[in-house]
């Protein structure tokens, strides 16, 4: 979902990137909004005035498609912070993440405003809160129910910046997954710490992980310590797709039953080994770049902007009409911030805060650490 730029925009070029998963990020993006729209809205907070019925029901298990984000940037997260220092990639990360997040924020907050009924409230001091992209911590809750994924990327990103600038990545990137593992079967299987479940992800890490693994393995070859972890970070991810059934229980009172979690666990797993395998004979031409340059703003901004959109226009044009143009608007709307506003967004990121990186340690070590 917030992975690598454009080969235009970073200098990389489409022979260098994985086209496969762009289109990955742009169909599991799609995935969480058809989820979101279809059966979310009317299950769980009355976001939606109305139900999709079956068609709801068909699409329940969407909210995998987050999972499979986590997957896809363990694997160019990893690859991206290759050959970087902790500044440069600190500021590529800022650079990619805040501008659609400001102008995302910003525009569901002026439909909320203006549609103002329950459970769409808000004020200033929310959108002020949600600027730090970590409202929480301020007393505040999300602009967006979506945008709890966004923390656990940052707090990802944290680890691979603090990685980088001790120098225990790139060349202890193994060592350092394999002890991450570690404590996510801990936690996860006996501790239960949800302290230790936010700092280390241990909820969601064995996604990143597995994608960090696949990248390894695909890049670098297949030793015996990367296969060991990969195939424990798997392992988990159905441990994890269960707690996630259960969660979905306890708040929707309903789920799909455990065998079919993980078969479409086993699914999304499969499509992004495949998507990681071969994405690089594959060309990454415009449309395809596009696709997922949009993915980012289109999960950010489809959510509480695309419910009211829904309720305010279905009793003229019906429920499928209103779904159709808000899919639309939200696509439209993420292609505006992507082409227009991010290129904007980014060079100003990178000016204000790139002339810092001549006074700041670039790394703890005496040299840069190359990937192994």
């Amino acid at each position: 979902m917030r992975d690598y730029q454009s080969p235009a925009r970073s200098g990389e070029s489409n022979d260098q990137r994985n086209g496969l998963l762009d289109l990955l990020r742009f169909g599991a993006a799609l995935t969480v909004a058809v989820y979101h729209f279809l059966y979310r809205g009317a299950q769980e907070g009355g976001y939606l005035d109305f139900a999709y019925g079956t068609a709801g029901v068909s699409v329940s298990l969407g909210y995998l498609g987050v999972n499979l984000f986590f997957m896809i940037s363990g694997f160019v997260i990893i690859w991206s912070a290759s050959g970087r220092d902790w500044y440069a990639f600190s500021i590529g990360r800022l650079a990619r993440l805040y501008p659609a997040h400001l102008i995302a924020m910003t525009i569901t907050f002026l439909m909320m405003t203006w549609w103002a009924q329950a459970p769409y409230s808000t004020d200033i001091f929310q959108w002020l809160a949600n600027l730090t992209m970590l409202a929480p911590i301020f007393g505040s809750s999300f602009m967006d129910g979506a945008y709890w994924s966004i923390v656990i990327e940052i707090i990802f990103y944290g680890w691979v910046v603090i990685g980088l600038f001790t120098g225990f990545l790139p060349r202890h990137t193994d060592t350092a997954v394999a002890i991450w593992m570690v404590l996510v079967m801990v936690n996860n299987t006996m501790l239960g710490s949800r302290p230790v479940e936010l700092l280390f992800l241990t909820e969601y890490g064995s996604y990143f992980a597995l994608g960090v693994m696949v990248w390894r393995i695909s890049s670098l070859g297949g030793s015996s310590l990367r296969l060991l972890v990969a195939g424990l970070a798997l392992i988990m991810t159905f441990h994890a797709a269960e707690v996630q059934r259960l969660d979905v229980i306890a708040r929707l009172g309903e789920a799909s039953s455990a065998q079919l979690v993980a078969l479409a666990n086993a699914g999304i797993i499969s499509v992004f080994l495949l998507a990681a395998m071969l994405g690089r004979s594959f060309r990454a031409g415009p449309w395809v770049l596009a696709l997922g340059g949009i993915s980012y703003p289109f999960y950010l901004i489809h959510q509480n902007a695309g419910y009211i959109l829904i309720n305010a226009t279905a009793p003229t044009i019906g429920k499928w009409g209103a779904f159709v143009l808000a899919l639309a608007l939200s696509i439209a709307a993420s292609w505006w911030i992507y082409a227009r506003v991010e290129p904007v967004g980014r060079a100003i990121i990178r000016s204000l805060f790139s002339p810092a990186a001549r006074f700041l340690p670039r790394t703890m070590t005496r040299y840069p650490a190359p990937a192994e």
